[in-house]
């Protein structure tokens, strides 16, 4: 009789055992979820890019989310490798920290990206730089450290594995606001074409091209090499500028910024002065005259 009431009374305790876990499991994924919904609420639309098809927070974004939170980390210095052929990897280890708890991540990017491609543009014909001839390592460097901060505030948030609908039901930023990464196939041609840009038909080719871009400006300034006039002109997105010298790609983003909504893809070339277009399309312009 003792030991069925024994019995009885541990089942009992451990019912109430679950119904406790189960309520704090309960809390935890209330918690997310208004973690999640605030965390992207801070963002916008400049705060993300299109990888692949899904989201990715950017830089910018991560360290709105970090400041709302008030999430520190600590970062170790980068590690370098470098291949046989010359290509490298930048490697990056943090530890973030919200409240008492602390989580560590890793953020790395290679030169054999193709974003990080560069080509040289010399008598009507694109040459890939080899690496060794590249001026952009920063640029692979700094993008590690991008991929760390994103991987660290969003594994501590329990964020995660975001999908367009988290962004559309907790920012409603749609995937069509969102910048888009991508590359062109062999044989595509864009709109407009600068006459220095002429790869042989079909030739695959790794330019990156920004899709869904708002044009905020578009300004000149004129000058003289070698003796001979020029103007250059330069197309403000947000806080990045692209440079070009064609008059035909500086009108077409005017456009752009004439008509509210108007965006362009925008396919561009590295420099050592910068990102320089090498053409564009706008998105739907409306006809002239259609605009009232």
């Amino acid at each position: 009789m003792e030991k069925d009431l024994q019995v009885q009374n541990e089942m009992a305790m451990a019912d109430d055992f679950l119904i406790q876990v189960a309520e704090q499991a309960e809390r935890r994924i209330d918690a997310v979820i208004k973690i999640r919904k605030v965390a992207l609420k801070v963002t916008n639309p400049r705060d993300w890019t299109d990888q692949n098809g899904n989201p990715y927070l950017q830089a910018s974004g991560s360290e709105k989310v970090a400041n709302l939170f008030n999430i520190s980390w600590r970062i170790d210095e980068p590690t370098y490798e470098e291949d046989p052929d010359g290509h490298y990897t930048y490697s990056y280890k943090g530890h973030f920290s919200l409240g008492s708890r602390t989580t560590e991540a890793e953020g790395s990017r290679s030169s054999r990206d193709k974003f990080f491609i560069q080509y040289s543009y010399e008598e009507k014909e694109r040459t890939e730089i080899s690496i060794s001839d590249r001026s952009n390592k920063r640029d692979v460097k700094m993008a590690a450290y991008t991929n760390l901060l994103g991987n660290g505030i969003t594994r501590i948030l329990g964020i995660r594995n975001l999908t367009w609908d988290d962004l559309k039901e907790f920012a409603n930023i749609t995937k069509e606001q969102v910048t888009t990464i991508q590359y062109r196939k062999g044989g595509d041609k864009p709109s407009v074409r600068m006459p220095t840009e002429k790869p042989p038909n079909g030739e695959p080719s790794n330019v990156p091209i920004l899709s869904g871009m708002k044009i905020d400006s578009v300004s000149q300034a004129a000058g003289k090499k070698d003796g001979r006039d020029y103007v250059k002109y330069t197309v403000n997105i947000g806080e990045v500028k692209y440079t070009t010298f064609s008059k035909t790609v500086a009108e077409t983003a005017k456009r752009a910024t004439s008509f509210e909504g108007v965006t362009a893809n925008i396919e561009y070339k590295d420099t050592k002065f910068g990102p320089e277009i090498v053409s564009i399309a706008l998105n739907e312009p409306p006809e002239p005259g259609s605009e009232g």
